[in-house]
């Protein structure tokens, strides 16, 4: 089972838990390399919510001048397993579900060269799918703060398949003065020994994400994907409007002048 199996989500996939009722918000991140630091790229996020629950979110993935590469929409059909299609110009890369006709699918394609792979969504009882981890991490917030690890079944996208996770609470503390849970994303069972998990952290008040430390679901032209740290300001969130949603939905997607290492 090759290291890429931890293809989740860039868990930069946050709301706030002070939701406006209506209305819509945006913040942004930037990810920079685990092994040398050197910037790798920006994230633009802007949500929609309706009734006090976000209904759709799009996130523009930036180069250092910020013109975007790569392109993710979620829409919340499920809280837990949202339908969702990330685009990635840069290498040609897409995934995602999708709601047909038929039912709901999961897709999958590495690279432009690479034939789209397609099958039935998993049915799996609690399925979590990309953005479906910050809810899961708020919707059971005080069974992880007992520290005892939560096992969670969630959507591989290049495997057509899900796997068992599990999540686990590791410490608290503070980031950029803020105060902060950080909670640990890793397989179960006998590989999770031998792979890296991923570290998201977490604001105690607001359950908002602040840090993320692991693999991206971004790829490089290479094919590999990104082994990153995420970093949000937690005084970064601002209202937004439908324009600039619309903007960001449709806005041309081309690979960087300088391709992130």
């Amino acid at each position: 089972m090759p290291l890429r199996i931890l293809l989740f989500v860039s868990l930069a996939a946050s709301s706030a838990m002070a939701a406006p009722k209506d209305g819509n918000e945006t913040y942004t991140g930037t990810a920079v390399s685990r092994r040398t630091a050197e910037f790798l790229y920006g994230e633009k996020h802007l949500l929609r919510y309706r009734d006090g629950h976000i209904a759709e979110r799009v996130v523009l993935y930036t180069c250092r001048d910020g013109a975007p590469f790569a392109r993710k929409i979620v829409s919340y059909v499920d809280p837990l397993a949202p339908d969702f299609h990330l685009t990635n110009a840069a290498s040609g890369q897409e995934e995602g579900i999708r709601t047909e006709s038929g039912g709901r699918k999961v897709f999958f394609r590495s690279d432009s060269q690479d034939t789209e792979k397609v099958g039935p969504l998993p049915r799996v009882e609690g399925l979590v799918a990309d953005a479906g981890f910050d809810e899961f991490v708020r919707s059971n917030w005080q069974r992880l703060m007992t520290d005892k690890a939560m096992q969670m079944p969630f959507l591989v996208p290049s495997r057509l398949d899900a796997y068992s996770f599990q999540v686990q609470h590791v410490r608290s503390g503070r980031f950029e003065g803020v105060p902060m849970e950080v909670f640990r994303l890793r397989l179960s069972g006998f590989w999770g020994w031998f792979l890296p998990g991923i570290d998201v952290y977490y604001g105690t008040d607001d359950r908002t994400l602040l840090y993320f430390d692991g693999l991206s679901n971004l790829r490089n032209a290479s094919g590999d994907n990104y082994l990153v740290r995420i970093t949000f300001s937690p005084l970064d969130r601002r209202p937004s409007d439908e324009r600039s949603m619309n903007e960001a939905r449709e806005a041309q997607l081309s690979p960087c002048r300088k391709s992130p290492n």
